[in-house]
């Protein structure tokens, strides 16, 4: 007697969980993700480096807000955890941003130590608002110095 009632509460339990993960399913492909938002939102444009191995150069970085959004003012944009291969010096482990025309840019100094490609990666924080509406901000930032004799 035992074994068909926990047979039956299994069914149950089954039906359930199934119930659930389709519902799950379906909430999750009606809710936008956040970086599809974030994607629509801003646009982020990098231009890479180029200079003589010992020679100082510049990675310049700029975030743009779609129409309607605004830059807000009083966040401290940067770009934090910065980080390097080998090749090549960073001047500041994080590199605040500055609002010029409605945008953020972001100028990141390096050194390149020895001839070649190298990667500098690192985090964006930035935020913007529509009216009262603040959106803070998170984006990869990865950018290229390449070093000549």
């Amino acid at each position: 007697m035992r074994g068909a009632r926990f047979d039956g509460v299994r069914r149950h339990a089954s039906a359930l969980a199934l119930v659930i993960v389709v519902l799950m399913a379906v909430v999750a492909r009606a809710a936008p993700s956040r970086a599809e938002d974030s994607r629509s939102s801003v646009d982020i444009t990098i231009q890479n480096a180029v200079a003589k191995v010992g020679e100082k150069a510049v990675i310049v970085a700029k975030i743009s807000v779609r129409d309607g959004l605004e830059i807000t003012n009083s966040y401290r944009h940067r770009i934090s955890g910065l980080s390097q291969s080998d090749g090549v010096e960073l001047e500041r482990e994080v590199v605040r941003g500055v609002i010029e025309d409605g945008s953020i840019v972001f100028t990141v100094g390096v050194i390149p130590k020895r001839p070649g490609i190298h990667t500098v990666r690192g985090l964006f924080r930035f935020s913007y608002h529509h009216g009262s509406e603040l959106d803070i901000r998170t984006a990869r930032f990865e950018a290229t110095v390449t070093a000549t004799e």
